[in-house]
């Protein structure tokens, strides 16, 4: 009977409780073709043909649907009893004989009976409800012939189905919980005949298991003597295999310890070489983002045109110098009236080795005084307060050349020019100045000091490397019109040493190489032109880069554009090697990946042809690549695009070193 939790019923013969029959309507007959007969056709058409066509499949296929599902549920009806009675159970605890545990499965088929006498006659109320009596009494096609001609022929055909649906529905569920019934009835009778066999059966057990008691109490005498003498010799033998037990263990921790302490040791060393490594990349970083934007001022106080890389030579055979021609600038000035004029003085040449297009800021200095010779004496006062003074001229800078124009107090050019103090830095041992821009921009003199002097000896300045990209060709003098003259934003101010240094204010203005630049990029620092970049800025991730043989023909077609460059001939090797897995891809890969391809996404937005360069002095690379810098958020560093070695071979290229 029962085994545990499962529950095991009594077989008993199904034939007759849940043997499959098809359920037959109204005695057999009247599913006849009623659309053909004479009331079918004497019904409104429309409802007539709706009905006609519709639900006759419709009710066959129910019936079938019915019957199939009868047919299952006769079939897996033992299980399915199992189980009630198995959930009527579970919460009365476990009988203590086997007799009880009959008793109960008793108790549960009375239960499930009168439950299922229940729910029989609540169906059997659904069922009876569509004809008012036995359903299987009519035949199936009764609801064609009442919904087309009889009672329901006023009736909406689509509810008066589901009606009928139901009642079928019922007519089934009733039917079957009979023969669930029939089903418990058989089962209860087997049950209770168990019940008789198993009270004679634990009668004839007890007789048979007291003899068995005496016997094993024998036994168990006999095994206990033994047992004693066992456990003696096991206790020894345990006692034993446990000293040696507990030195393997204490041996084994010791031994993970030191592994233990040994690994925490390197992974600190491991951690502090990242962390060290880390912090040279990013001191290596500001390192470079600071002399990539820091101006040595001239020794010997002439003007100067210079790059952050070194100062700008002249034309080779040109007969006039720079001072000269910022004189003779001011003379020219002195001749006209007009408030929109200026007198250019020297033009920008760049290099064709600049080969990816990026052309360097450009400061030119000269004396203060040679711009405004009465400036008041509190100069230096006026510095350190960080004031401002108006002086008759100043000098303006685009991609292209520099030119000198003549300040108004309304109408033109304003006279007011920031006066800034050079401070000694110490350890660098220079006078320096750093602004507040983003990137800043430092101004240094390096002095070299004798070992006995002090400070009130005069600056010694240091040799100022020369920048041989660009070269500044000196012009022939002469007024021209400036229209937007007072529109201008020029980046200049003048600059004062301190008084012990010995060395005169100079003036110094700083210009943008490329046309249009009035917008600072957020995240580059980088002037650029918005409107002109080939669409708003996007937010993307370089982090996620996957190289492929398209992306690195696009780097390719991108690049060709161009002069040849050295520094992108490396990183087109290192991504080919990675694409066949001859290197790792690193950070700087994946950025100059990336930007690439943005850049060249950028160039075709703007409507330029693959391959072509525009003849605009770099001013359309200078918006497209600050751009693609901003799209990924990174700052204007070369050595986020480039490797050492890249940048390497670009200086190379370039300055020949």
């Amino acid at each position: 009977m029962a085994n545990g939790d499962t529950i095991h019923l009594p077989e008993i013969e199904i034939n007759a409780i849940n043997k499959y029959e098809p359920q037959t309507f109204g005695g057999g007959g009247g599913d006849s073709d009623f659309s053909h007969s004479h009331t079918g056709q004497l019904i409104n058409v429309a409802t007539r043909t709706y009905v006609l066509n519709t639900y006759p499949p419709i009710i066959s296929q129910n019936v079938k649907d019915q019957e199939a599902s009868f047919a299952a549920n006769l079939q897996s009806m033992p299980e399915s009893i199992a189980q009630s009675i198995t959930a009527i159970e579970q919460n009365e605890g476990s009988p203590a004989s086997e007799v009880e545990k009959i008793e109960q499965h008793i108790r549960s088929v009375d239960t499930l009976i009168a439950q299922k006498a229940q729910a029989a006659a609540a169906q059997k109320v659904i069922a009876d409800k569509y004809y008012y009596g036995d359903f299987f009494y009519y035949p199936t096609m009764q609801f064609i012939k009442d919904a087309i001609s009889g009672s329901k022929t006023n009736y909406p055909p689509d509810k008066n189905y589901k009606e009928w649906y139901a009642s079928l529905e019922a007519s089934y569920a009733a039917k079957y919980s009979n023969r669930e019934i029939d089903y418990l009835n058989a089962l209860k009778q087997n049950l209770q005949a168990q019940a008789n066999q198993a009270r004679a059966d634990a009668e004839a057990k007890r007789i048979a298991d007291e003899a068995a008691a005496a016997e094993a109490a024998r036994v168990a005498d006999e095994a206990e003597a033994k047992r004693v003498a066992d456990e003696a010799a096991a206790a020894e033998a345990a006692r034993v295999a446990a000293e040696a037990e507990a030195k393997r263990i204490a041996d084994e921790a010791a031994a993970a310890e030191a592994a233990r302490l040994a690994a925490e040791a390197e992974a600190k060393r491991i951690a502090d070489e990242a962390a060290a490594a880390e912090a040279a990349r990013i001191a290596a970083e500001a390192a470079a983002l600071k002399a990539a934007n820091t101006y040595r001022l001239p020794a010997d106080g002439a003007s100067q045109l210079s790059t952050a890389a070194g100062s700008i030579a002249i034309t080779a055979g040109s007969g006039l110098t720079l001072d000269a021609a910022i004189q003779a600038a001011k003379v020219a000035l002195g001749t006209v009236v007009s408030a929109a004029t200026a007198v250019g003085i020297g033009a920008l040449v760049y290099s064709p080795s600049l080969g990816n297009g990026e052309l360097p800021s450009t400061m030119l200095n000269t004396p203060a005084k040679d711009l405004a010779p009465n400036l008041p004496e509190n100069l230096a006062e006026i510095a350190a307060a960080g004031g401002t003074v108006d002086v008759p001229y100043r000098i303006y800078g685009d991609q292209s050349k520099y030119s000198v124009v003549a300040t108004q107090p309304t109408g033109g050019l304003a006279p007011t020019v920031p006066v800034r103090a050079l401070v000694l830095d110490p350890v660098a041992n220079a006078y320096t100045f750093t602004t507040t821009d983003s990137p800043p921009i430092t101004l240094t003199f390096p002095i070299a000091v004798p070992g006995n002097s002090s400070t009130a000896t005069p600056a010694q300045p240091v040799e100022t490397p020369a920048y041989t990209g660009i070269t500044l060709t000196p012009i022939e003098v002469k007024a021209e019109p400036f229209p937007v003259v007072g529109q201008l934003e020029i980046r200049d101010a003048i600059y004062v040493y301190p008084a012990d240094s010995g060395l005169p204010p100079i003036y110094a203005v700083f210009s943008s190489p490329y046309e249009g630049a009035t917008t600072k990029g957020e995240h580059s620092g980088r002037m650029y032109n918005p409107d002109k970049a080939g669409g708003p800025i996007q937010s993307l991730d370089w982090t996620t880069a996957a190289v492929t043989q398209e992306g690195i023909d696009l780097v390719k077609l991108h690049t060709s554009r161009f002069d040849p460059s050295d520094a992108n001939v490396v990183m087109i090797d290192r991504l080919e090697k990675i694409l066949t897995g001859e290197l790792a891809i690193t950070d700087v890969d994946k950025r100059f990946y990336t930007h690439e391809i943005r850049e060249l996404e950028r160039y075709r937005a703007l409507g330029i042809a693959d391959g072509v360069k525009p003849n605009d002095d770099g001013a359309t690379w200078n918006n497209t690549h600050a751009a693609t810098l901003e799209d990924f958020k990174l700052k204007d560093a070369d050595e986020l695009l480039y490797t050492p070695e890249a940048i390497v071979a670009e200086n190379k290229q370039i300055y020949g070193e």
